[in-house]
């Protein structure tokens, strides 16, 4: 698997995201059409990682994860299940390492390859990626799986809100290419939520960043009229 996670030039767009936030941050490599064509394609859904967060964390975890998978209906192929197989294999961090790992490349530096940020070094991805690829399959008890993108959704804390009662979260993901070895999109927005209504919450956000990683695809567009 390539070293190079990144194309030459950052092509970042704003897009809203509904609720107390700040709009979206996207990244797509240079040339990118702008969308995922997500017609006929399998996607790897990496398990939620929650260790900050507030409250019950298998319940958000759950309503997190519940939410994102569905969006990928039967194309999904959801990971959650085999998290302590994962963990047996050195990948039990893979998931919180490669939302931020993206954010970083994405939004941060100005390199081919992955680095570090705020003193942690995501260089190690390439190597996690690729033992995940060789031996999910084997974990899964599927020889024939394939699989075109895999997919992280993550969940970051960082303090109270100005508003007492409240937290402010920041999202942050992606899909990466298994294809083309590369990060096919990468997100991230900050959002206030009421600290009673985070489980909630959680599962309005799986939604929100696949209709983000996914894009507007013209074609679709056309085939609805608009």
């Amino acid at each position: 698997m390539k070293k190079v996670a990144m194309m030459a030039v950052a092509v970042v767009a704003l897009a809203a995201v509904t609720g107390c936030g700040s709009k979206a941050k996207i990244w797509r490599p240079d040339g990118s059409p702008g969308y995922i064509d997500m017609e006929g394609k399998k996607f790897l859904v990496m398990p939620v990682d929650m260790r900050y967060v507030q409250g019950d964390k298998e319940k958000m975890a759950a309503a997190l994860f519940g939410s994102l998978v569905a969006e990928f209906g039967e194309n999904g192929i959801p990971l959650q299940p085999i998290q302590p197989a994962l963990e047996g294999i050195g990948l039990g961090d893979l998931s919180w390492k490669l939302a931020r790992g993206m954010r970083c490349a994405a939004f941060y530096l100005d390199s081919h390859e992955w680095g570090a940020c705020s003193g942690e070094d995501y260089s190690i991805i390439p190597n996690m990626l690729k033992t995940l690829v060789e031996k999910v399959a084997e974990l899964l008890n599927k020889p024939e799986l394939k699989f075109d993108y895999i997919v992280v959704l993550h969940i970051d804390t960082f303090g109270a809100g100005t508003v007492p009662g409240t937290t402010k979260l920041r999202v942050l993901g992606g899909m990466y290419d298994t294809q083309k070895d590369e990060i096919a999109v990468a997100f991230e927005w900050d959002q206030t939520t009421a600290e009673d209504a985070l489980l909630a919450e959680m599962a309005t956000l799986g939604p929100k960043a696949v209709s983000l990683m996914a894009g507007d695809n013209p074609a679709k567009k056309a085939e609805g009229g608009e």
